[in-house]
């Protein structure tokens, strides 16, 4: 590979590594990913998820016990060591892209391919944050780009190692991690045309690939049902993956309407989703490799479509498979053979990277930044913008790509520093931890930010109940000396009660926080003091 390609690899991984370690946890998924990562430190159990010590059968244990493992080697003293875990997916992510574009394509392709996925805004994004999606998407571009290169008789093994990765995907997250690649692969198999039932049985490995992958399925069946019986079974696949699929009986929320990924995909895949025009309408579809990338991303999309729960980080798995339609589009580009309309594109995206320039230096004081570093980044940013067109020469689709990602890793170490100030609830447990000592702390409906930051930072466990009645029962028999609460979800008569009762010693304080408070239980201290009293 040419030099130049290693210097703007290099800028990938130093892309990947940014903001990973200067920041407290965020809301609204990274608490209870971490409290049950670092859960599994604690007790070294790496099987079974559990949450606030009781079990979490959501998802299986791949991401949490990767990410367990880091903070039983680093400790939970720094947020980042559990966040290294997606810093190791994204990466593998990113190799698996550029390695496979760059043995099915071309150099270019694979670098561009590589530079659109890793500055995508929400593959940056959850690649910073403790998300058990990002192993999800490892998984499935593996899966895919070995079916790829199997098909392409360009991986000796690879349909083994398409399902091996299928089975990976599945403890990554489930039922999804199947069902993503097994649309591609259908849909991509019905387009050829030329495959009998028995050859693809032949071709693709089915028969040992099922087994593989019904093998994993069964061990982990086998593992919660030695630990909870056929209730865990049930409550896993039937509750949270058949029934979040399919919607039969499932509440966790999330449901949306069926055009919700339109708008979704096109913020979350900024700014280069509006570049998916033009790929999809110059796309070779006589072309095995375009034809399961198309697969890969149209089925998929049509897949969660269908779902009944929807969240944009759902769709991470497709950006792979997006990123290299888009490469081969731009190759279109530098080969000067695409259409005046085509270039466009490529220049309202060059646009849209030189106005978030403009924008960024007032966006960093309006969040409390000094207008002097305001001012120095913008200077470094243009003068690292002129330095690429120079190298460059012109307005070309790497500029444009190594552009934004200028811009992302110059701006995110200034940037991430003030929005976890506003963000950040350590404070707020750390000094609850300490007026708590280890006492008992009843909830009312409280969200699971609290059930997992008040173990992480603040050291304590919260009785958490949704019961009205439960709840008054606690606060009047004197048994736990403090309650948390969220004054949102209190009725008047509760309010009027814990005032009653007890004294309000810690609250949130800024307008960017939930609001949350800890009060201490005027009943619940008499009590303790008899108790000792008596001793």
């Amino acid at each position: 590979m040419k030099r130049g390609v290693w210097s703007i690899l290099a800028f990938i991984v130093a892309l990947q590594c940014v903001g990973i370690f200067d920041h407290t946890l965020w809301t609204p998924d990274e608490p209870r990913v971490a409290e049950i990562a670092r859960e599994m430190a604690v007790s070294g159990d790496y099987l079974i998820p559990h949450f606030a010590y009781e079990p979490f059968l959501e998802k299986p244990p791949l991401y949490f016990a990767t990410a367990g493992m880091l903070y039983s080697i680093f400790t939970t003293a720094n947020e980042g060591a559990g966040r290294l875990a997606s810093v190791l997916f994204a990466l593998g992510t990113l190799v698996v892209i550029f390695f496979a574009a760059h043995r099915l394509f071309s150099e270019e392709i694979a670098l561009t391919a590589t530079l659109v996925l890793a500055s995508s805004i929400k593959f940056f994004e959850i690649s910073h944050k403790m998300e058990v999606d990002i192993a999800l998407v490892f998984f499935i571009t593996a899966a895919m780009v070995s079916f790829l290169l199997a098909h392409q008789e360009k991986l000796r093994h690879g349909y083994l190692l398409f399902w091996i990765c299928c089975g990976l995907a599945f403890m990554s997250k489930g039922i999804i991690g199947l069902a993503i690649p097994g649309v591609a692969v259908a849909l991509f198999v019905l387009w050829q045309k030329k495959y009998s039932f028995m050859d693809m049985v032949r071709h693709m490995r089915l028969i040992p690939g099922v087994l593989v992958v019904a093998g994993v399925m069964a061990l982990w069946a086998w593992a919660l049902y030695l630990r909870g019986g056929i209730d865990f079974i049930d409550i896993f696949y039937n509750y949270n993956q058949f029934g979040r699929l399919l919607g039969t009986g499932y509440g966790g929320g999330h449901v949306r309407p069926f055009y919700y990924y339109l708008p979704t995909v096109l913020a979350d895949a900024a700014p280069w989703s509006v570049l998916m025009i033009p790929a999809l309408i110059r796309a070779k579809i006589r072309d095995d490799s375009t034809k399961l990338l198309l697969a890969w991303f149209l089925g998929g999309f049509m897949l969660l479509s269908l779902s009944t729960t929807k969240r944009g980080l759902y769709f991470l798995p497709m950006f792979p498979a997006m990123a290299m339609l888009i490469a081969l589009w731009m190759e279109r580009l530098a080969n000067n053979i695409a259409s005046g309309w085509e270039r466009w594109f490529l220049w309202f995206v060059a646009l849209l990277v030189v106005a978030s320039s403009l924008v960024l230096p007032g966006a960093y004081v309006k969040t409390g930044g000094a207008w002097s570093v305001s001012l120095g980044m913008f200077v470094i940013t243009s003068g690292l913008f002129w330095l690429v067109l120079w190298r460059f020469r012109a307005v070309s689709p790497l500029a444009v790509c190594v552009s934004w990602v200028v811009l992302l890793l110059v701006w995110s170490p200034v940037f991430i520093p003030r929005i976890d100030a506003m963000k950040s609830y350590k404070p707020f447990f750390s000094q609850a931890g300490a007026i708590v000592n280890q006492e008992s702390v009843v909830g009312y409906q409280l969200t699971e930010t609290v059930e997992a930051l008040s173990p992480f930072y603040g050291e304590f466990f919260t009785k958490n109940t949704n019961d009205k009645e439960a709840f008054e029962q606690e606060i009047t028999s004197g048994d736990s000396r403090y309650v948390m609460v969220l004054p949102s979800r209190l009725d008047e008569g509760l309010r009027s009660q814990l005032a009653s009762s007890g004294q309000k010693v810690l609250e949130t304080s800024m307008d960017t926080l939930k609001s949350m408070q800890l009060w201490r239980m005027n009943k619940g201290v008499k009590t303790r003091d008899k108790e000792e009293k008596r001793k």
